[in-house]
């Protein structure tokens, strides 16, 4: 099996996202995984209508749980869509929210932590983030 291959199952990532890049950095305790979307349509976010892609934006990064010891990253240059209704939309991304820095498996495990850590200050440093994203 494909190393990509590997992380697209373990990610869940499917068509027609792909992974096709995956980088251990052990030095910096560090993994990066990038993700293309291969096709020429896109779903509006605002309506779902199928809508010709447009282009893509600048590469957004998400911070995702740790690969055993190591901190992981998902990369993305997210495409637009140009819907007749909404003009011009970044289509939805599957592991993460609207404008969300962080992967929803992380969000969710964040919350966890700061559920069971006796202050936001122990989940902060327990989730190795600094106290803005925690807050928020």
């Amino acid at each position: 099996m494909e190393l990509e291959e590997h992380y697209s199952q373990l990610l869940g990532i499917n068509s027609p996202w792909e992974i096709y890049d995956v980088e251990l950095k052990a030095d910096e305790s560090r993994l990066d995984i990038w993700i293309e979307y291969m096709d020429d349509k896109g779903a509006c976010p605002e309506c779902g209508a199928a809508c010709p892609r447009y282009d893509t934006r600048k590469e957004r990064t998400w911070r995702h749980l740790d690969t055993m010891q190591f901190a992981t990253y998902l990369h993305c240059n997210v495409p637009r869509v140009r819907c007749e209704k909404h003009d011009v939309k970044s289509i939805r991304v599957p592991w993460a929210e609207k404008n969300s820095r962080f992967t929803l498996l992380f969000e969710a495990f964040a919350i966890r932590v700061l559920n069971d850590a006796r202050s936001v200050e122990e989940a902060r440093k327990l989730l190795g983030l600094n106290w803005h994203p925690v807050d928020a």
